[in-house]
């Protein structure tokens, strides 16, 4: 059965791409197969993928498609994920007609933040719409909210401190227990040199796949705590 994932935050600049690229790296190096939807207007999706393709850096296992409609992604949706194991499903960074469809679609909704005021307020609106088609729809997709662009110096800051207990306590969403940290790594990754697990093992690179695969491992459950929970009803 095939996997929906979708990155939702009305903020640009938040992570999105960066931490799809990153999770389709993992699966993919699992042997799955993966495609990935750029509904955003700043087209960074593509662009990664027309340079991994003209850098003989294209990874096996991915495949990149680029539809900007809600009725492109529906028609592209039936025609074809049975194809894949997971689809991952990158949104434009600003609220649009075309959220209530990708939610829609999904089966779990990550909302990346910085730690920045409109970033939070970005995700808690992504839980709010999530709840909405759920209701609508009679859906079970599930929603988090991950933290990403990490540093020393932030976790330091009173809005890093005060993001658990919004998330957890007061919007009671999920909250990924992994942060992804500012790294380099992130940064070269989007000048087309393939994904993350296809890079040569430093100190580095190293660091960035541990906090991948933790990040994965918080996917997996949350969709398999999903999936129990439809059993049981």
């Amino acid at each position: 059965m095939t996997v929906v994932i979708a990155a939702i935050n009305g903020k640009g600049g938040a992570g999105k791409t960066t931490a799809l690229m990153n999770i389709a790296g993992e699966y993919a190096l699992r042997g799955g197969h993966v495609a990935m939807i750029d509904m955003d207007a700043r087209n960074n999706l593509m662009k990664w993928w027309t340079d991994c393709q003209e850098k003989d850096a294209q990874p096996e296992g991915i495949e990149v498609y680029s539809h900007k409609t809600a009725r492109g992604l529906e028609r592209w949706m039936m025609d074809n994920a049975n194809a894949f194991d997971h689809v991952l499903i990158d949104t434009p960074g600003e609220d649009t007609s075309i959220v209530d469809p990708v939610i829609a679609a999904a089966d779990l909704v990550i909302s990346p933040i910085q730690p920045s005021k409109r970033e939070v307020l970005g995700a808690i609106d992504s839980f709010e719409n999530v709840l909405r088609v759920n209701e609508a729809l009679g859906k079970a997709c599930r929603h988090g909210v991950l933290r990403t662009r990490i540093t020393v110096t932030v976790r330091h800051t009173e809005l890093y401190r005060k993001i658990r207990p919004i998330i957890e306590d007061t919007v009671k969403t999920y909250l990924f227990r992994t942060e992804v940290f500012e790294r380099n790594v992130y940064k070269d990754i989007h000048n087309g040199i393939g994904t993350l697990q296809m890079q040569e093992v430093t100190d580095a690179i190293a660091k960035a796949r541990r906090e991948t695969q933790a990040l994965v491992a918080e996917v997996d459950q949350l969709l398999a705590n999903e999936a129990a929970t439809g059993r049981a009803a």
